[in-house]
């Protein structure tokens, strides 16, 4: 995998090095006694980019309303943090993520990663951990956030970025984002598919999802890949379709044109 000379790399300003992941889901009110006030609670959730050259943190806190949890969502919140990164500081990108089909394997955020390949015209990485070894910084600021949050009563989703605000002080405060439904871009739709798959085998008893370690996403359009960290990357057995608009991203219309409702019984519950 070799993370750590990724890191050193990133450290020294050759490339951007990240590890991104999902907190583990927050409930809200959540209050020392809540089981016997509240039946029902409304789930607020935390998406971390944690960039490994600068130790700078970005949370993503959003709750049901906003978003519920699937492929286009993670698509949106990684292209939004690289479209900022690369602006001011545009060089390749490798990024770190455990093997989670739903958030991180997938064709849906592969797509979105390689739509911004093309449009920075850098090379993105995304390496994904193996069982066993998934441990990455992005999990110590899971770590802070919890002990902050400790016998901490919360009314309302937005207590959780305000406390994550004051999580940490050195070497700077974690940059909290607090998006609401326009936040999020619709990369699933199939029009945005430049790969309808990025499965590596075609037939039965091939190689399938799982067994990627690795995807490079190029400026050229293309997508290669690796079964295992240390063999050549080599490209995905897929014909990529023509690009029919000159606009990369901003061609990506919104998921949602409203909130997201809650069910009547938790509303009730919450109310």
């Amino acid at each position: 995998m070799k993370k750590p000379l990724d890191k050193e790399a990133a450290r020294k300003g050759t490339i951007h090095a990240l590890t991104a992941d999902l907190q583990a889901v927050k409930l809200c009110p959540s209050l020392n006694a809540s089981a016997l006030y509240f039946k029902t609670k409304l789930a607020v959730h935390n998406f971390i980019i944690y960039n490994l050259g600068t130790n700078g943190v970005a949370c993503y806190w959003f709750d049901e309303t906003a978003c519920d949890l699937k492929a286009t969502t993670y698509a949106s919140f990684l292209v939004d943090y690289l479209t900022k990164l690369l602006e001011n500081d545009p060089k390749d990108v490798v990024l770190f993520t455990d093997g989670c089909t739903a958030q991180n394997r997938n064709n849906i955020v592969s797509n979105a990663l390689l739509r911004l390949a093309m449009a920075k015209n850098i090379v993105i990485t995304q390496k994904y951990l193996e069982k066993g070894h998934t441990q990455m910084e992005v999990d110590s600021v899971h770590s802070v956030i919890e002990r902050k949050l400790k016998n901490r009563e919360i009314f309302l989703p937005s207590q959780y970025a305000t406390i994550t605000k004051e999580a940490r002080k050195v070497p700077s405060p974690y940059q909290v984002i607090t998006p609401d439904h326009t936040f999020f871009k619709n990369f699933a739709h199939k029009d945005h598919l430049i790969y309808d798959s990025i499965r590596p085998g075609r037939g039965a008893g091939d190689r399938v999802v799982m067994d990627i370690r690795a995807l490079r996403y190029s400026p050229s359009g293309t997508i290669d890949f690796k079964l295992h960290f240390v063999d050549d990357f080599v490209p995905l057995p897929r014909r990529p379709k023509k690009i029919l608009s000159d606009s990369l991203i901003d061609c990506v219309g919104p998921l949602y044109e409203s909130r997201q409702p809650i069910s009547k019984t938790k509303y009730d519950h919450i109310i």
